[in-house]
């Protein structure tokens, strides 16, 4: 019996993984339970069990290749070796000769068809190579709107310098980009990196996670209408409050007390009373959250980012919020987040300030409408008001920045709620932390 292995759905919102590496080659035994590859998607990494015992027949895609979910990636013989091989051989030369009849007749199809392609300009191609392109290639070409003739000054990387799917896409890349950087750019700019040894300069190539973080980001930026809003809030309170617990909380439930969960529990509560902040968008419709689940977003070793996520939040009291940060910031750290602990956030805290910035302005994390940046907490002179007239004292202060949406958020109901969570603050109960 042949097993067929498939890209596996990660998530909620995973449509592809990425092969890393596979840990199997065809013709090798495997058992049931044993790691077969290692896929990539968005943030996280995974190894992927196989489901059966058997032999590895057949590896239907390389290392590198980005497949949807759902598809078939590979075989699994789960007969006796032997048996195995006969039937693999005998498939294997149906495969070949119907592959053989296929090539034939697309090619006499080539032929046909290339006297009827016409360039853009209504001219018809005079001179094309008779060079036999697969119908991916043919179709990726087509949706493109690629000629044959620009069809065939690709550099193929496949056997005979055939023209793959990979060579196509690379192609369609550096093409959208030398637009890009044309209508960005009037003047010429020099990109020549064969020079960088004159220059000391060194090139290093992005990691996956870096480049998937790019591609969110930028995928932000183009979706949502950013605004900004900043607060200031007097967190004097709140420090000598943690200052005065730190200690005792520490002992008694083995984590640290910090400032984290308490401005998670005053988001939770405002978003409760501004729910909107907890929505998202789906085309022109509005999607109404029922929970709503914390993202966090976390700095990792390596300088990246990654975004866990604490489900129905609105659940859990000061100490299974603290518990679940604690946790999640420590897993991310050490790269054991399963996949579905990133995703299905709706509303996200991004905290600049544990590195001393004073505040930020961070990108939307999609397809979330809202998120706060936390700054850094500074002593100031501040004026306030006392029976006997103004005075001045020195405060421990914080700056909140709310990132929203405007294709959703008005200013005035992201200042409302972001006014909210600066009361919540401010006035902060020491009896919600519980020891």
């Amino acid at each position: 019996m042949i097993v067929d292995v498939l890209m596996p759905k990660m998530g909620e919102s995973i449509t592809e993984g990425t092969i890393v590496e596979w840990k199997k080659n065809a013709g090798d035994m495997i058992a049931k339970d044993e790691t077969l590859l290692e896929i990539s998607t968005d943030k996280v990494d995974s190894e992927i069990p196989c489901p059966t015992e058997g032999k590895v027949l057949e590896l239907l895609f390389n290392k590198n290749d980005t497949v949807e979910v759902n598809t078939i990636i590979a075989r699994i013989g789960t007969e006796d070796s032997d048996s195995l091989d006969s039937k693999t051989e005998n498939n294997i030369s149906e495969d070949k000769e119907n592959s053989n009849e296929e090539i034939l007749e697309d090619v006499k199809k080539e032929e046909v068809s290339i006297q009827e392609e016409v360039i853009s300009d209504n001219k018809e191609i005079s001179k094309i190579d008779r060079v036999f392109y697969s119908p991916l290639v043919k179709s990726i070409a087509k949706k493109e709107g690629i000629s044959l003739d620009e069809l065939s000054s690709i550099k193929g990387s496949g056997n005979g310098g055939r023209v793959n799917k990979s060579d196509i896409l690379n192609y369609i890349d550096s093409k959208s980009n030398a637009t890009q950087s044309t209508d960005v750019q009037p003047t010429a700019i020099s990109t020549d990196y064969a020079s960088s040894d004159q220059l000391k300069d060194s090139i290093e190539e992005m990691d996956r996670v870096r480049v998937k973080i790019a591609e969110h980001m930028v995928n932000s930026k183009n979706v949502s209408a950013h605004v900004y809003t900043t607060s200031e809030v007097d967190v004097t309170n709140i420090v000598n409050i943690r200052n005065s617990k730190k200690d005792a909380f520490l002992n008694k439930n083995n984590i640290k007390l910090t400032y984290t969960p308490i401005i998670v529990s005053a988001c939770i509560k405002a978003i409760q009373e501004y729910p909107l902040m907890n929505a998202s968008i789906d085309g022109t419709n509005i999607v109404h959250h029922q929970n709503i689940n914390m993202g966090i977003a976390v700095a990792l070793p390596d300088n990246n980012l990654i975004v866990p996520v604490i489900k129905a939040s609105e659940e859990k009291n000061f100490l299974g919020l603290s518990r679940n940060i604690d946790s999640y910031a420590k897993k991310a750290r050490s790269n054991s987040l399963a996949a579905d602990d990133i995703f299905g956030s709706t509303f996200t805290v991004t905290n600049p300030g544990i590195f001393g910035g004073l505040f930020g302005m961070p990108i939307i994390n999609q397809p979330n409408v809202g998120i706060l940046s936390v700054g850094s907490i500074e002593k100031r002179p501040v004026v306030k008001e006392t029976e006997y007239g103004d005075a001045v004292f020195v405060r421990h202060m914080l700056y909140l920045t709310l990132g929203y949406d405007h294709r959703l958020i008005d200013g005035a109901y992201g200042t409302k709620f972001l006014s909210r969570v600066k009361e919540l603050l401010e006035n902060y109960n020491e009896a919600e932390i519980i020891i």
